[in-house]
């Protein structure tokens, strides 16, 4: 289902007005359908040859209607992956480190729980062998806008410049998330694929 955001007054070649709508509409979804969409979504990812491949993963702590991947964590850890979370960069303005799930979170500055580092171990980007990250809106050519803070355009950047075939980075979104097209900057970096509750939608390349 293509959200309704031409109907509503929203400017859709406007990325602050996309994010103001997008994220008033997530968060009107109920617990019961938010779980319902957790567990749809986990059960398209699980099925794929490239998640049963891979052994290192980072997802995140849901947050503000975000499609919460929780499932899929659990369901990961039963089958013998290491799960990653986020984590602002302590160091590198702008950059994110990602820890493991396994000791105590903490709250960021901007209010969200993220992974101690004093308490869980460190992985470089590198070595992940997929990335699920929110997203704010997506389109049907892969396009993804997300929170404008640009942490993980910046930490992926050098998949552009790279042989690297890993992580993957796969989008986690409501299928009412996606808009026909969204007004892309230089510095979004593409992704493999957005993965919604309804289905998969292809990423786009990266050059």
């Amino acid at each position: 289902m293509e959200s309704p955001i031409l109907n509503t007054g929203y400017d859709l070649s406007n990325r602050a007005s996309i994010r103001q709508y997008m994220r008033q509409q997530r968060t009107t979804l109920s617990a019961q359908q938010q779980l319902k969409a957790a567990k749809d979504i986990s059960q398209i990812i699980l099925s794929q040859p490239w998640f049963q491949r891979a052994r290192n993963i980072a997802a995140y702590l849901a947050n503000d209607g975000e499609i919460d991947p929780i499932v899929l964590a659990e369901k990961a850890k039963y089958r013998g992956k290491q799960l990653y979370l986020p984590s602002l960069h302590s160091s590198k303005k702008g950059y994110l480190n990602f820890y493991s799930d396994s000791g105590k979170k903490i709250e960021n500055k901007f209010g969200i729980l993220e992974p101690d580092p004093k308490q869980n171990n460190l992985i470089s980007a590198k070595q992940l062998d997929v990335v699920f990250l929110p997203l704010v809106a997506f389109d049907e050519t892969g396009g993804r806008l997300g929170m404008g803070g640009g942490y993980y355009d910046r930490t992926f950047e050098f998949l552009r410049s790279s042989a690297l075939s890993k992580p993957k980075l796969i989008g986690l979104a409501h299928d009412l998330q996606k808009v026909t097209t969204l007004p892309l900057e230089s510095w979004d970096i593409p992704l493999d694929a957005i993965i919604t509750n309804k289905g998969i939608y292809p990423g786009q390349t990266r050059k």
